[in-house]
């Protein structure tokens, strides 16, 4: 892929962060960050282990992963972080933030909170689909050109992806 962009995951610790932070690493520098520092380097370990020329890092603050980021990606622990949140608000500026959640704990529209809390980025939401499987997601958001540039990096990977 000739336009790789780097990803921070935020949140490293449930299994859908897991799962696409070592998906994308596979293509893509991704930066890893977690409250939890004995998951973080059980997982930063997995992805070098599964993948010896992932381009991984480990980051010891949300603040640096995001502005050295293209994207930003945040599990549902991280987003409902709002000491975390508030740290990454204005280094996500213009880029790209994507929001993992799980549809079934979803109640109302989200989509709107998270673009309200950030105003000048491109706020995607990312659920997982009815059947439980790790690789399949489904998108909303207000930028058309960057849920099309998620979709596409998702099914580059591997991984179903559709629009809602």
């Amino acid at each position: 892929m000739s336009n790789r962009r780097t990803f921070a995951v935020l949140g490293i610790s449930e299994t859908n962060s897991i799962f696409l932070a070592k998906q994308i690493a596979k293509t893509n520098p991704v930066l890893l960050f977690d409250h939890d520092a004995v998951v973080l380097n059980t997982v930063y370990s997995q992805i070098l282990l599964e993948y010896p020329n992932a381009n991984a890092e480990i980051m010891i603050c949300p603040t640096n992963a995001s502005w050295e980021a293209d994207v930003i990606i945040l599990s549902n622990a991280a987003a409902s972080d709002s000491n975390l949140t508030e740290k990454i608000r204005k280094v996500a500026t213009g880029k790209i933030v994507l929001f993992l959640e799980n549809k079934k704990n979803t109640s109302g529209n989200t989509a709107e909170k998270w673009q309200d809390l950030f105003p000048f980025s491109k706020v995607i939401q990312s659920f997982e689909s009815a059947d439980n499987s790790n690789d399949s997601f489904f998108l909303n958001g207000n930028d058309k050109e960057a849920v099309k540039t998620i979709l596409t990096l998702l099914t580059n990977i591997g991984l179903k992806a559709d629009i809602l």
